[in-house]
């Protein structure tokens, strides 16, 4: 089994095994994304009590938008700039990219989501999550995972 993605996921809980239990049952459930197998890191779970916690949640909203930013730099690179051109977008490896870069936007997990908000269904951190962490740290929890599929036709990006 190969290493697929690797994801940081927000959660929250009255303790970890509340939130890591939500967390599981996320996988368990959505059609967007499936893996052979998921791996808890747990030596680098964070509780918003932590210290660590806040920076570790900056750096993963960061990539996320270092992810994004790749990807619309990709789809200019095939030659569409405006929006106007959607219109126009030709199927195939540029469809699937702004395909990518409208799940990142609309909240979707994939495969190239390095960090994913469970608390709001979001690839980002909301003004109003933000403001529940700070007034009760204890009961968000930051988790990295490792996701494993025999290979990567097994993993879905939509299977349904």
């Amino acid at each position: 089994m190969k290493i697929l993605a690797r994801h940081v996921v927000l959660a929250n809980g009255a303790n970890a095994e509340e939130a890591r239990s939500q967390v599981s049952r996320f996988f368990d459930s959505t059609p967007l994304v499936r893996y052979d197998k998921i791996s808890f890191q747990d030596e680098r779970t964070r509780c918003g009590s932590e210290d660590g916690f806040s920076a570790a949640l900056a750096d993963s909203v960061a990539q996320n938008k270092q992810i994004l930013a790749g990807f619309i730099e990709e789809l200019g690179d095939t030659g569409y700039h405006s929006c106007i051109e959607l219109s126009r977008i030709d199927q195939g490896y540029p469809s699937k990219v702004l395909h990518i870069i409208a799940h990142f936007l609309d909240g979707f997990i994939g495969i190239d989501s390095a960090f994913y908000n469970l608390v709001d269904d979001s690839h980002w951190l909301s003004d109003d999550t933000a403001e529940a962490i700070a007034e009760h740290p204890g009961h968000y929890w930051l988790f990295s995972l490792e996701c494993f599929a025999l290979s990567p036709k097994e993993a879905s990006i939509l299977r349904m």
